[in-house]
């Protein structure tokens, strides 16, 4: 089994918007304005919803929330110093966390206040 569906949430769109696109790069894959933004990613997709334009009735069941969540996006161990530099670039506060010799985590937040996480796969032993 594999998480198909990672969600995420954020008051403000539009700065979600330019953040996840802009500063990360990530595939716009489908948006209702003032209600969500969908991501595509490699093998799965990266949900970002308005709390309160999600809670109302749908076709599917609510997805409320609130921003505070967590999301580590894998990237190939040798990328971790560039995503760092472009990080920091941004104007973002990176900690670097290293995992012993399995690897190195780069964490920070997103506008909403999510804490967003950079690192191999061998973080994890996979």
């Amino acid at each position: 089994m594999r998480a198909l569906e990672t969600c995420l949430y954020a008051d403000d769109l539009s700065a979600a918007e330019a953040f996840y696109g802009g500063v990360l790069g990530l595939e716009l894959h489908s948006k209702v304005p003032g209600r969500h933004l969908f991501y595509r990613l490699e093998g799965s997709m990266l949900l970002i919803f308005d709390p309160a334009k999600s809670d109302q009735p749908g076709d599917v069941p609510s997805h409320a929330g609130k921003p505070g969540g967590h999301v580590c996006l894998a990237i190939p161990r040798s990328e971790t110093d560039a995503w760092e530099q472009k990080l920091r670039a941004a104007g973002l506060d990176v900690t670097r966390y290293a995992w012993k010799d399995r690897g190195e985590s780069l964490y920070f937040h997103d506008p909403a206040g999510n804490v967003l996480e950079l690192a191999p796969a061998s973080i994890w032993g996979l």
